[in-house]
């Protein structure tokens, strides 16, 4: 068991993670229910991440909190910390990296992500973190439709993702 020794693990940095789905799930929902073009959906997010936010103030004090955890990762400090100092309320905040990522998922779909170079830098930013995806998973992933579960609260009827996802914590909650 790769946890064995370090079950902190489990929960933050390379190896508590596993093949991201949403982009291709994203990609699924829009095949079977979406109307509008697959870019344009995607063309407000590229914005947002090439010309940049203003960080408010809950953000600020969230990343305050989270500091010692941002600066020891390379992508967050660039991001969060880019002078070496974190961001502060008011200043902007950009992800460049982000908008030609999904500039690329918007042109090419998901296998922009999990065939072509979006997947090897993912790749290789994990690893080089200390994780074990390869691109083999990447180009692996299918998505697999399934029935949600589903709790009533006060009258309202909450959805959940089914296991092995954490959909029942959140409905526990």
């Amino acid at each position: 068991d790769m946890y064995n020794m370090q079950p902190e693990k489990k929960v933050v940095g390379a190896l508590s993670m596993g093949v991201p789905g949403e982009i291709a799930g994203l990609h699924e929902a829009w095949k079977r229910y979406g109307r509008l073009p697959w870019k344009r959906l995607v063309l407000p997010s590229i914005k947002l991440a090439r010309d940049g936010f203003l960080v408010s103030p809950y953000l600020a004090a969230t990343m305050k909190r989270r500091e010692t955890l941002i600066m020891a990762d390379p992508g967050l400090r660039r991001m969060l910390a880019p002078a070496g100092i974190l961001l502060k309320s008011g200043d902007k905040c950009y992800n460049r990296e982000l908008a030609d990522t999904l500039q690329a998922i918007s042109e090419c779909g998901p296998k922009a992500f999990y065939n072509g170079s979006v997947g090897e830098n993912l790749v290789k930013d994990v690893q080089d973190a200390g994780g074990i995806l390869t691109m083999q998973d990447l180009q692996n992933y299918k998505v697999e439709v399934r029935s949600p579960i589903a709790v009533d609260v006060m009258g309202y009827q909450i959805l959940g993702m089914p296991p092995p996802s954490s959909g029942t914590l959140g409905l526990s909650l």
